[in-house]
């Protein structure tokens, strides 16, 4: 099970700050958080922007990826490598 994964499970559903690679971060007032085994799959909404943001892992091993909505589709906004209250 990822761990960045697991914190956001236990946090959900009071808002998160996600940071990526990079140094940017974003706060999240989660809608969703599921694991399915070892795969796992969020949704939180950047209430600033009213962005929805999708957050996925296939498992331990795997990176937590982020993506964010767009006009055209889900753009991928980077590899999440830490995860805290807001």
């Amino acid at each position: 099970m990822n761990t960045l994964a697991k914190r956001i499970h236990n946090i959900t559903p009071e808002p998160i700050r996600l940071h990526f690679e990079g140094g940017d971060a974003v706060v999240l007032a989660m809608r969703s958080a599921e694991f399915f085994q070892e795969a796992f799959q969020a949704e939180g909404v950047d209430r600033e922007t009213d962005t929805t943001y999708r957050m996925i892992t296939d498992g331990e091993d795997d990176p937590l990826l982020a993506a964010r909505e767009t006009e055209s589709g889900w753009e991928v906004v980077g590899e999440v490598d830490a995860v805290e209250p807001a």
